[in-house]
């Protein structure tokens, strides 16, 4: 009982302990943890789901191919029972379903009869009259069958045969152009379909028949007949064609000439000729605009940068600044003479190169230039605060004139508990610094977790298809 409330004693201030640093950690912070976690739970939960809702096995020892046509199912499976002490790992193929011989004889000459729908392109067009290009697919994915094509022109002429051959060639581009106005070319196209069919069992008389199973089984050639008409042109285009054959013509009557005539008469129209120019130059201008507002844009992003990192460096110089004045005039010197010995101080320190020159040192240095122009006191106090335009500095400038308007009495307190104010901005700035820094760096965080579930759940979705 005792060594039980120990355990719980142990376990509250363990708790305690855990609470208490969890307080310790920005919000923000805190915040983005859970976000990470959070986002690894919902897709842990995904991953989860799709694997339950895609098993393998059904049934206890049932596994679904895939339908005709698809690759091989690659599986990995764990078998219990042959060892006693664990499950081993094995690794299977299951083929994609296969036809029977006599299926996939109808299944050929079901696509056969619907072939008209699957290769017209063009509404209201028909084998009886084609004059675009056709959609001779070579594979049917839904059925499993690969189809393969060719034309033959029906005509006794055998330099017609030889001209028309391949008036469609094997990827359904009708070459009809060369038909002359109103003939028709009459032919058919040769379609051999084939596809894995289930292995035929031996015979009864002890012979083989052939071994369908790495070779497909196909079909006998199917004549699909067609009739293709020369392509219909618009005035301008049978203008434009005509033209061409004029010059096609002037151009082998001049082989041996130096040059070739274009014809400047057609069909009564008076014609002229010009290379085509190249309009690229018109760009240039709008390339030009855009990347002037883009400069402009980029000018005032890179000034709001730089008005920022200077503002964050005089607040990280600030209680640096106040804690010097607060030394110098316990010292007794004035507060002229100080501001006079902190920036001479800072001098020296940049020329020896032992600190960058930051913005706080560059105002010292007007201040003090004014200072030698003999400028009021006061003026060069509340042009110190104008230029800077910072709380923390505003309130110095006010701090400094009224007391020198009721006397330095007081000045040292007031300095101090400025400082202290000035070293709780500092820890501010420097933790908000910091988790800028964090921030920025969420972004590559967030694209390694990224690939990272990417790694994880592609194999996993792979092997669950």
């Amino acid at each position: 009982m005792k060594a039980k409330k120990t355990l719980i004693t142990a376990f509250q201030n363990r708790m305690r302990q855990l609470s208490v640093k969890l307080r310790k950690i920005p919000r923000k912070l805190l915040k983005e943890q859970m976000l990470c976690i959070g986002v690894s739970l919902i897709l842990s939960v995904l991953v989860f789901l799709s694997s339950q809702s895609g098993n393998i096995i059904t049934g206890g020892n049932l596994i679904e191919r895939n339908s005709y046509g698809s690759s091989d199912r690659n599986l990995t499976l764990e078998v219990s029972g042959l060892r006693d002490d664990s499950d081993v790992s094995l690794d299977i193929k299951v083929s994609p379903r296969r036809y029977s011989k006599e299926e996939a004889d109808l299944v050929f000459q079901d696509i056969v009869e619907n072939i008209e729908g699957i290769i017209i392109k063009d509404e209201g067009e028909s084998l009886a009259a084609v004059s675009h290009d056709l959609n001779l697919v070579t594979r049917l994915k839904e059925r499993g069958v690969d189809l393969s094509w060719d034309f033959y022109p029906e005509t006794g002429d055998q330099e017609s045969y030889r001209k028309y051959r391949h008036l469609i060639d094997d990827n359904g581009q009708v070459h009809n152009d060369t038909i002359p106005e109103g003939e028709v070319v009459t032919g058919y196209l040769s379609l051999v379909m084939s596809t894995f069919i289930v292995p035929e069992e031996t015979d009864s008389q002890g012979g083989t028949s052939k071994d369908y199973t790495k070779v497909k089984y196909h079909s006998e050639p199917y004549k699909i007949y067609v009739n293709i008409i020369p392509p219909e042109f618009s005035e301008y285009e049978l203008l434009l064609r005509s033209l061409k054959e004029k010059i096609s013509a002037a151009d082998m009557s001049a082989l041996g000439n130096d040059s070739v005539t274009l014809p400047t008469e057609h069909e009564g129209r008076s014609i002229s000729y010009h290379e085509p120019s190249d309009q690229t130059y018109l760009f240039m201008p709008l390339l030009g605009l855009i990347a002037a507002m883009a400069l402009y844009l980029r000018q005032g992003s890179v000034a709001k940068e730089e008005k920022k990192k200077k503002e964050t460096l005089l607040m990280l110089d600030y209680s640096d600044l106040v804690s010097k004045l607060m030394v110098y005039t316990g010292a007794g010197l004035t507060i002229k003479n100080a501001f006079i010995t902190i920036s001479k101080g800072y001098d020296n320190l940049v020329q020896r190169k032992l600190k960058p020159d930051r913005p706080l040192y560059q105002e010292l240095r007007t201040l003090c230039f004014q200072f030698n122009r003999n400028m009021p006191e006061s003026e060069v106090y509340l042009d110190l605060g104008r230029r800077i335009n910072l709380k923390s500095y505003t309130k110095l400038v006010s701090l400094i004139e009224q007391n020198r308007r009721t006397g330095t009495k007081n000045l040292r307190a007031m300095l101090e508990l400025e400082m202290n104010d000035a070293f709780e901005q500092r820890k501010t700035t420097a933790k908000r610094l910091g988790e800028e820094a964090g921030t920025k760096l969420l972004l590559p965080l967030f694209l390694l977790l990224g690939i990272v579930m990417v790694i994880v759940i592609v194999p996993a979705l792979t092997a669950i298809r």
